[in-house]
């Protein structure tokens, strides 16, 4: 079929009440003239035309393009039978959209963003559109910026230790001598003075909550049980201090084959259920939350759920505008560098923080 019969036959564009041709006429300069590169199969999946662009994008000439099976030829090696069955997918009728990496005619990879379309009219495929955006630089971008991320990370991981271990070296230790003291003095007025021997024990007890307030600020800035333990023994401790603070009563359930994960996966998910249970707190009013961590099929998730009826507006404004809560945007940027993905679901009888990292990224070793 020549490629005008192709477009006066197969067009799926909306266009003014007019004959055949110039239809055909209008979808030929759409594609032509589009960014996007796009090349038009037949219901076979032989190739029938392409726009400029994805000859640049490609550099392949129509006639090699008639020549040679369109995934055999610009899929990568070890990437032609994913190509075929995306393929095989859109013949079947069915729209595709991923990214993946595809070969050019130098060879040079490149990673697009690829739309497969098919073409259906009066209930038959007449042929398929493939769109094929180059996002090669975009990546790279991305990235990046995840490195530069995981530096940022690692370096605010790292002053986090160090003030923790400040805290509890300098400052925890000197609270101690502080109390000792106190109660020495305590000792020598005896009852001499009942409004002294007062003062210095108000005196003492304030110091003994600044020594508490000061060793709990030091744990939860680096918990020293996350690096020798893991998560294991990393949550029950954060939900046995949230629960005793606040009397908000704490379920926590984990797979007793939870084992050890990387470094930052483990401090993502402890970060996540602390903000989790700072924003329970702050929203909810509800009289418990449950915690629940398990490996499922290659995933490890973590769910975050409470009663609380007064959650769900605050916590949908955060996951919805990316001003409207460092919490929320966060929690989904220290996922979403993992790989992985957090949704939030709130309804009258509260809200649920799930969230999924696949075990590839964060398996310890």
């Amino acid at each position: 079929m020549r490629e005008h019969e192709f477009l006066e036959t197969h067009t799926m564009f909306p266009f003014p009440r007019t004959d055949a041709g110039t239809s055909a006429t209008y979808l030929r300069a759409l594609i032509e003239n589009s960014p996007i590169a796009i090349v038009v199969l037949d219901a076979l999946h032989r190739f029938t035309m392409c726009n400029p662009a994805f000859e640049r994008l490609f550099q392949f000439t129509p006639k090699e393009l008639l020549a040679a099976d369109l995934d055999g030829l610009i899929a990568g090696p070890g990437e032609v039978e994913e190509a075929a069955r995306l393929s095989g997918l859109v013949v079947q009728g069915h729209k595709v959209h991923t990214v993946a990496q595809r070969r050019r005619r130098d060879g040079m990879m490149v990673d697009v963003e690829i739309y497969g379309i098919p073409l259906i009219v009066d209930g038959e495929l007449a042929g398929v559109y493939g769109l094929y955006q180059d996002v090669t630089d975009r990546n790279k971008a991305r990235t990046a910026f995840r490195a530069i991320s995981d530096q940022m990370d690692n370096l605010q991981q790292e002053e986090r230790r160090r003030i923790a271990r400040d805290l509890h070296d300098s400052t925890s230790q000197e609270l101690t001598v502080l109390n000792w003291n106190l109660t020495r003095l305590k000792n020598l007025v005896g009852d001499k003075d009942e409004a002294l021997k007062v003062l210095v024990q108000e005196t003492r007890e304030i110091a003994l909550q600044c020594s508490a307030r000061i060793r709990s600020a030091s744990y939860l800035l680096h918990p020293p049980l996350l690096g020798e333990a893991g998560l294991t023994r990393a949550l029950p401790w954060l939900a046995e201090g949230f629960e005793q603070r606040s009397g908000i009563r704490v379920a926590l359930m984990m797979s007793s084959d939870l084992g050890r994960f990387r470094d930052r996966v483990e401090i993502a998910i402890f970060r996540i259920v602390q903000e989790a249970l700072a924003n329970v707190l702050r929203h909810s009013g509800s009289p418990v939350v449950c915690i629940t961590l398990h490996r499922i099929e290659g995933w490890l998730q973590l769910e975050v759920s409470d009663e609380g009826r007064g959650h769900a507006r605050e916590v949908l404004i955060q996951a919805r505008d990316s001003k409207g809560g460092v919490g929320v945007s966060g929690m989904r940027e220290r996922v979403e560098e993992l790989g992985g993905c957090l949704t939030i679901d709130c309804n009258g009888e509260g809200t649920t923080v799930l969230v999924m990292i696949p075990i590839a990224m964060g398996a310890h070793g």
